[in-house]
């Protein structure tokens, strides 16, 4: 047995008056069950008619079809709201880290500009520290 239609459904399908459809019935001509045919039954009597062709059957294949794709989307995506307070975190962080660095930045350039102010008035002990300190820094800074 195939897909069950109520009687006034499978008339309009048809395109025939739902009392042809009920004189079937009537004679034995045609099957129903509390008030539904089925399409199968209506296929092989009116074999020639484009059941297929029913924009509400249509819309249920549809409907089937994109279920089954629409559930695996939900569990396996994640939810657009989650991922936007996800965006917006990432952003904070973010610009936390840039504001840090600049900060930093700033620390090891006026460094290098305290280090060649006292490396002008310092004595040759001083100077040797001041290349020591300078090469150590460009290390750190290089790797």
């Amino acid at each position: 047995m195939g897909q069950q239609l109520p009687l006034a459904r499978a008339a309009t399908m048809l395109g025939v008056p739902r009392r042809d459809l009920q004189r079937l019935i009537h004679d034995g001509d045609l099957q129903t069950f509390e008030g539904k045919v089925d399409m199968d039954d209506l296929r092989q009597r009116y074999p020639l008619m484009a059941m297929d062709d029913d924009p509400i059957l249509e819309y249920t294949k549809l409907i089937r079809q994109t279920a089954f794709a629409r559930r695996v989307a939900d569990t396996v995506a994640p939810d657009t709201a989650a991922l936007e307070q996800q965006l917006r975190k990432r952003n904070a962080d973010l610009s936390v880290a840039n504001a840090k660095m600049q900060k930093f930045r700033g620390c090891i350039h006026e460094l290098a500009q305290l280090l060649g102010d006292l490396n002008r008035d310092a004595s040759p002990e001083q100077k040797q520290v001041i290349s020591v300190v300078n090469s150590w820094l460009l290390d750190k800074l290089e790797n």
